[in-house]
């Protein structure tokens, strides 16, 4: 049996609605992500339709390449789900039923007093001789089988499902193949800055040959900057890794709010924790977005006091008491309402630390403010600091960088403290 080491990989994304544009792969980042931290690379992915001879011809061109092939989606119940008799066919092997699979349907049915459709007996077929890798949480389970010379693992498309039977079938085999892989990535996330302001930062760095390959990844949580070992490259992993974002993380400073793969709302939650302070919100354009993203980290009764969405003008008078006179001479979009409404998030709910957040989502300009136009304050017992943003994009996109620009005011604000200045 081949043990050699398995470094390289494609996957093929099974489904429709992919091509269709009506759901994001986000499997596929999934999967490129944990393969790279497991020490292999993809080489390639492929996104095909429902039609089974698109699925034979993917898997097949794959396994003619790679020695690991990994395919999401297509194995369910429905008509339009036919990976599975297209990996019978390229191993040239029948559908066979499995009885236990079968009783584990049956029962799933009738503990829910439902009665099972005749449809899920397909389901309950797998190629002949091909593994099979229990679902904990659904009903179609994984499969792993040989074509040509490759490895060949099938997954269900459900995001949860995929990832507890990738975890549960895919991880231990490459464990037991490669061993434990050295770490051959890390990653900077940052927040605040854009991808090209980031590459000119880093410019001078960049420049200079290194040992690892450093890719720009933008997404709804900022920029993250992800480190890769390159080929052939001399010395320890792990240390040249450290080595190189170390480096890059000195350069940006306070820019990075995480080197190890946390979100910002996470890292905020950490270090409220470790200043044992508290924070209330005030929130208008933001709809309770901050306030949400506070608390969905466990455990948040800990650090966050209470939130509050005044949404129109009266209601950031009647609710919090925000002078009158200061709406009617600045304005509901202005640095000194989004003062007020910090303060007195912060007095109402006892918390050490207020933020206000008033601006304009959109589609239409509020009081000659343009849309994307959002100010943000936060108040302690060190002061009142206010920012002003330009936000780009759609009503919901302003919505969610207000309320992570936000967050990352109450991060910085934390690191100042523990700094001793503020």
């Amino acid at each position: 049996m081949n043990r050699r080491p398995i470094r390289s990989a494609e996957v093929v994304s099974v489904g429709d609605e992919l091509l269709l544009g009506v759901t994001a792969n986000t499997n596929f980042t999934w999967l490129a992500s944990l393969l790279a931290e497991a020490g292999v690379r993809v080489a390639r992915e492929t996104t095909v339709g429902d039609g089974e001879e698109e699925i034979r011809r993917a898997v097949d061109e794959a396994a003619a390449r790679a020695p690991l092939v990994v395919v999401t989606g297509g194995l369910g119940v429905t008509p339009d789900d036919r990976t599975r008799q297209a990996l019978a066919d390229l191993a040239g092997v029948r559908l066979v039923p499995d009885p236990e699979l079968l009783r584990e349907m049956e029962v799933y049915y009738k503990d829910r007093r439902i009665r099972m459709p005749r449809i899920n007996v397909s389901q309950a077929s797998l190629p002949e001789g091909a593994g099979k890798i229990p679902n904990r949480i659904g009903l179609a389970p994984g499969l792993r089988m040989r074509i040509r010379r490759a490895e060949v693992f099938a997954f269900p498309g459900v995001p949860a499902e995929m990832k507890k039977l990738t975890e549960d079938g895919l991880l231990p085999f490459l464990r037991m193949r490669n061993g434990e892989a050295p770490i051959r990535q890390r990653m900077l996330r940052t927040w605040g800055i854009g991808e090209n302001a980031l590459a000119e930062k880093l410019r001078d760095f960049l420049a200079r040959e290194r040992p690892v390959s450093i890719s720009f990844l933008p997404e709804r949580g900022g920029v993250t900057l992800r480190f890769r070992l390159r080929e052939g490259a001399k010395g320890e992993p792990e240390k040249i890794l450290a080595e190189q974002t170390d480096r890059a993380a000195a350069i940006l400073g306070d820019l990075v709010f995480s080197t190890g793969g946390e979100e910002l709302e996470e890292v905020v939650a950490y270090l409220l924790l470790l200043r044992k302070r508290t924070v209330a919100t005030a929130e208008s354009c933001t709809g309770g977005r901050l306030a949400d993203l506070l608390t969905a980290v466990p455990g948040s009764s800990a650090w966050f006091r209470e939130g509050f969405i005044p949404y129109g003008a009266d209601r950031k008078s009647g609710t919090l008491g925000v002078p009158e006179e200061v709406i009617r001479e600045h304005g509901t979009v202005s640095a000194r309402t989004a003062e007020e409404l910090a303060r007195r998030a912060r007095a109402v709910a006892g918390a050490d630390i207020g933020v206000g957040v008033t601006g304009v989502a959109g589609p239409e300009s509020v009081e000659d403010q343009p849309v994307g136009r959002v100010f943000l304050a936060l108040d302690s017992a060190a002061g009142t600091e206010v920012r002003r943003w330009d936000l780009p994009g759609s009503r919901e996109r302003v919505k969610e960088r207000a309320a992570r620009s936000a967050l990352d005011m109450i991060r910085r604000h934390l690191l100042a403290e523990r700094e001793g200045k503020r």
